[in-house]
């Protein structure tokens, strides 16, 4: 084919093939799409991953109950910055255990220590948090149970979006006479 025809054809269309400005409109949705990928991308992950746990380290024998302490851990592979933990306390009652009322809301009081407040997580640093300052009972008076919620709020990564997670823990009673910490539904 002759070089003119090609520049004819080009030309017919009302652009060169070589014009700058027509392969960057034509590229346009590929660019957006790309940006989408790589800035949405990561956001999403970081929204939708589970960003926190928290588990009870073990359980509690309530003639020397204390300590009582839970392990705050980050649940993926992205890097939590400024953690922060507080305590909720719907109630803890002394043995014998009464029948305890369902907590109701409003018992938003939340409680915390100075050692609790500005950690970094990573995914093999987990830090512990102990609750006996809080739930300590006087002698005679020894554990029975309790109904609590350990609240953690976080920033993922480097991005200025402030996550919080609510994990609420009750004891219940093992043949054993050990007390275990279990986890429970926040609208229970």
């Amino acid at each position: 084919m002759e070089r003119g025809a090609t520049n004819q054809h080009a030309d017919a269309r009302g652009r060169s093939l070589k014009d700058p400005q027509a392969a960057l409109k034509r590229s346009r949705p590929f660019r957006a799409l790309a940006a989408a990928i790589l800035i949405g991308g990561p956001v999403a992950a970081v929204m939708f991953l589970p960003g926190v746990k928290v588990d009870s380290e073990g359980p509690v024998d309530p003639a020397n109950p204390y300590p009582i302490s839970f392990k705050i851990s980050d649940a993926n592979f992205i890097p939590l910055g400024d953690v922060n933990v507080y305590l909720e306390i719907c109630y803890a009652v002394a043995a014998p255990v009464p029948v305890p009322r369902p907590c109701r809301l409003p018992y938003k009081e939340r409680m915390f220590k100075a050692a609790w407040r500005g950690h970094a997580l990573a995914l093999d640093q987990p830090f512990a948090v102990t609750l006996d300052d809080f739930m300590r009972f006087t002698a005679p008076d020894k554990f029975g149970g309790a109904d609590i919620s350990i609240i953690v709020e976080y920033y993922p990564w480097n991005l200025p979006i402030r996550e919080e997670k609510e994990f609420r823990f009750a004891t219940e009673r093992a043949i054993d006479g050990k007390l275990h910490w279990i986890p429970r539904p926040l609208d229970e």
